[in-house]
């Protein structure tokens, strides 16, 4: 006999009650039903009305049918999520089912705190970020009714790549779930929007599938990965429930970014410490000699006896690596505010190595190789600045080779591209350390700053100098074998070099002549340099190459052997071929060399220029500033 006041203790109870027919008709509902549940219900209604569709729901009206016991999870037509537990009428009563509503379940926020309780405790102890996500997917799995939790996380930089950092279960056996497509609809989507997501996993074989939930890792500025929640076959997740779990995710992300920013804080502070001790003893290194030798000059002077040469040298030796030095760290400091100028202009690559190298050549013992294209290579480029990076590439190589050891520097052309190649048979660079050389500070492991100095800026600049330029650095070294690095930069069009002004090498003793052959040239598009500009004036154009010499023929044998000989110094990739003008061809031309009239003639002075140009090295006739003109 049920007590008069039973209905009235219902109300102290979480759980609602209910009475259904057989067809699922309510006959009987307890008064605070609606209030528990969240969904209204009225006797002689359907009560499959008031729930979403779903597995669970199709079990359920079977379990009454059959009069058989059930339990499992529902969605209301409010979406909230509740589990049901099904009692089939005893044989004495009118048939139908007794049911038990339990409303808290997931929504309940009880759930949702534990969590985020547990996520930060785990922040508390660590800021690892895989060691937070597995402390989150533990909780989830504890505290909620989630089968199984998963993080992933965006690889640095990306938004589409993912790798697992987390798992609530690791089974033996496989899983459908072991096998993750980060490509897949619904997470691409809940990336993109920032929004959970609903997504069925298929089961392997004939065995039902599970619903999964995508909720992103939105942290304040971005997206860092994915919290995915598996349910048990059946059951799914309501809207109350994943307001929760995105709010849950949002701690998760802070947490991750913070343990990131955290970990990069870590990194600058040892890259920055382990700065100023390489800094303070790369600039110790000079000042020490520096000072000694300062210091014997000042005693000799003070006593009146003379200065060697060799000590200045010394001494400025030392001042030059200190400003090396001090300009390396000026220009990083540059690079990072993005205030680094560049002033391109047009540049042949082939000239520009054979200067750097030609310098290297003279100042090291060390044999030198240069390979560059006959035809010339044009790039838009600052000068200083790719000079700077051929030249920091070209102090490595010798810096980190035995001694004797050659260094080849190749020019090579392809179709959109120009590269210069710088090979050494030298210490090589680890495997390990090649993703990094172009860091800031960063020096190989197998490099000792007792045997090989620097602050290890070189490759920074220069790599981040040739992305300024369009291009790229990049490296191909083994340990042991040596390093070849390769600068790439975009080539100039041929409408663009098609522009470009031919350069003609002019010398005529006769003021007037000379005159008149650099009007007809520069008339005609030429760019014409002449010796009464003096040696240094020809060595400062020296940069940009000379496609032609011009010379009289009635000029004195030493004005021309000592315009050769200054010419001859200059460093030059290709040869340069000679025109003669005059009456005829003096006793020391060579045989086959090309001659024009003079006093200078417009048309053909112009077509004997143009013919020159034209002809090859292999061609005959060609005489070339490489060979002495005078026949010995």
């Amino acid at each position: 006999m049920v007590p008069s006041d039973f209905e009235n203790a219902l109300h102290l109870l979480p759980q609602a009650m209910l009475r259904v027919g057989p067809e699922l008709q309510v006959q009987w509902f307890e008064a605070d039903f609606a209030r528990k549940v969240g969904l209204p219900l009225t006797v002689g209604r359907g009560l499959l009305e008031g729930l979403e569709y779903s597995r669970s729901r199709d079990a359920l009206a079977r379990a009454v049918r059959e009069g058989r016991p059930y339990a499992g999870h529902l969605v209301t037509c409010a979406m909230r999520q509740v589990r049901v537990q099904v009692q089939p009428a005893r044989e004495d009563e009118p048939p139908g089912a007794w049911l038990v509503f339990d409303p808290s379940g997931l929504d309940d926020e009880e759930a949702f705190s534990q969590v985020v309780q547990q996520v930060a405790r785990a922040v508390g102890e660590t800021l690892d970020v895989d060691s937070v996500c597995s402390a989150a997917v533990l909780a989830l799995v504890r505290c909620a009714q989630v089968r199984r939790a998963e993080v992933f996380l965006c690889e640095e930089g990306t938004q589409n790549t993912l790798r697992r950092a987390a798992v609530s279960d690791l089974a033996d056996r496989d899983s459908p779930e072991d096998t993750f497509d980060p490509a897949a609809d619904p997470f691409q989507h809940a990336l993109s929007t920032r929004r959970a997501q609903i997504g069925v996993q298929r089961g392997y074989g004939d065995s039902m599938g599970s619903i999964f939930a995508a909720v992103p890792l939105c942290a304040p500025k971005r997206t860092v990965g994915l919290l995915l929640l598996y349910k048990e076959q059946g059951a799914s997740f309501s809207v109350r429930e994943l307001d929760l779990w995105m709010a849950a995710a949002s701690q998760l992300a802070v947490a991750v970014e913070n343990a990131r920013l955290l970990r990069e804080a870590q990194s600058a502070l040892r890259v920055r410490e382990e700065f100023m001790s390489i800094a303070s003893h790369e600039l110790r290194t000079p000042l020490t000699p520096l000072k000694l030798s300062l210091f014997t000059m000042e005693r000799r002077i003070a006593t009146g006896q003379p200065v060697e040469l060799s000590s200045v040298l010394k001494s400025k030796r030392q001042v030059d690596r200190l400003v090396g030095l001090v300009d390396d760290l000026l220009d990083a400091s540059r690079l990072e505010l993005g205030k680094l100028a560049m002033h391109a202009a047009p540049l042949e690559l082939g000239q520009l190595v054979a200067e750097v190298v030609d310098h290297f050549r003279h100042a090291l013992e060390r044999p030198f190789s240069v390979d560059v294209p006959r035809t010339r290579v044009w790039v838009q480029g600052d000068r200083d600045r790719l000079e700077q990076v051929i030249v920091n590439l070209l102090e490595n190589a010798h810096k980190y080779s035995p001694a004797g050891a050659p260094i080849t520097v190749e020019v090579e052309e392809l179709a959109d591209e120009a590269r210069i190649h710088v090979k050494d048979h030298g210490i090589g660079i680890p495997g390990a350390d090649q993703a990094q050389v172009f860091q800031r500070f960063y020096r190989a492991r197998n490099v000792s700053h007792r045997n090989f100095g620097g602050l290890g800026l070189g490759l920074f600049i220069s790599h981040s100098i040739c992305k300024l330029h369009g291009g790229n650095l990049t490296l191909s070294s083994a340990e042991g074998l040596g390093s070849t690095f390769s600068v790439g930069l975009p080539k100039m069009t041929a409408r663009e070099v098609g522009r470009l002004p031919r350069r003609v090498l002019l010398l005529d003793e006769d003021r007037v002549q000379e005159d008149e052959a650099a009007r007809v040239l520069r008339a005609e598009g030429f760019e014409v340099l002449t010796v009464r500009d003096g040696n240094e004036a020809l060595r400062q154009e020296a940069h940009l190459p000379v496609d032609l010499i011009l010379l009289s023929a009635s000029a004195s044998q030493k004005e021309i052997g000592v315009f050769l000989e200054t010419f001859a110094t200059l460093p030059r990739a290709r040869p340069v071929p000679i025109l003669l003008a005059g009456a005829r061809l003096p006793t020391w031309a060579q045989e086959g060399t090309v001659l024009c009239s003079r006093p200078y003639r417009h048309d053909e002075l112009m077509a004997r220029v143009r013919n020159t140009l034209a002809l090859t090295p292999a061609d005959p006739g060609w005489p070339v500033a490489e060979e002495s003109p005078f026949r010995m």
